[in-house]
This record gives structure tokens, sequence and C-alpha cells, in this order.
């Protein structure tokens, strides 16, 4: 069963939100939430967990990399992506090492070409996250060794008082 991939869009623009969820539309198995406030979408990234999260770099209450540090503290494994139609060698440095962006993509984006990338990373992520299948075999597993690991700790000790 396919898990569902929530992606998180913050930008100024209204329009280049719709640009973009619409061309994020046609992935499988993806929620999409967008908002023009870089506040409201921290607030919203306390209640719910992304996959992926795409800002814009130029925005009027708080640039990408400031949100994308900020959201990084709640949410540290998400994969961050800025999108940007005008973007220094600095603030791409920044990008990087501040925030610790994955992807740059510049404006105005080549459909196939964001689909591609967002679809990669959901891959990446699907191969390195174990499902909740997996990790409930996993459990399993370990606990059976720990069991294992008692049993033979309680032979050694009757072993070392039947010698002595």
């Amino acid at each position: 069963m396919n898990r569902t991939h929530r992606i998180l869009l913050v930008d100024d623009e209204r329009a280049c939100l719709r640009m973009l969820k619409r061309i994020l539309a046609p992935l499988p198995n993806c929620d999409i939430d967008a908002f023009t406030s870089a506040h409201i979408a921290l607030e919203k990234s306390t209640q719910s967990d992304y996959d992926i999260v795409i800002s814009d770099y130029m925005m009027p209450e708080m640039d990408g990399i400031t949100f994308l540090k900020k959201f990084m503290q709640s949410q540290p494994r998400t994969s961050r992506i800025i999108i940007s139609s005008y973007c220094t060698k600095e603030s791409l440095y920044g990008a990087v090492n501040e925030a610790q962006v994955m992807r740059y993509i510049e404006k105005p984006c080549h459909e196939h070409a964001l689909r591609t990338i967002i679809s990669q990373i959901l891959a990446e992520r699907n191969h390195t996250q174990p499902s909740a299948s997996r990790a409930s075999e996993m459990l399993g597993i370990i606990q059976n060794q720990e069991h294992m690991i008692e049993n033979q700790a309680r032979e050694i000790e009757r072993l070392k008082r039947s010698v002595a």
C-alpha cells in the first residue's frame, strides 16, 4: 500500500502557488498545502508532518532561508527546496549551509523537471524510511532476540550455580 506524501508550498505570490499546485497535482499519493505567509506555514508545520517543503527565496515577511531554518527546527527530516527567480551565489550558499536545502529550482520552472525532482525525492524517501509494516517486523525481531538473550543469561547463571 502506498502512503500519502505531504508537500508544503510557501510563496507570497498566489499565482506561483497555483502554478506549483497545478504542476504537482499529477503526482500520485500527494497532499499539497500552500501558503502565502511563512508565519502561517510555520504554524501549520506544528500540526502536520511534511515530506517536502518548497519555499520561495524572496518573501516580504521572512526570506526563504530564514523560513526553512525555522521549519527545520520542528521537522529536520523534511526535504527542503528553495525556488526563486533571483538568487545570488551567497544566498545559495546560505540556503545550503544554514537551512540544509537539498535543491534550488529557478523560476519559472519547467513542469516536467519539477515533477521529476519531486518524484526522485519521494522515491529516495521511500527507500530510506522503513514502512510501518517493516518497522513492526523489525521490532518483533528485536524483541525476539532480547527474549533469547534473557533465556541464555538465565541458562548461564544456572550452569554457573551447578558448577560451583
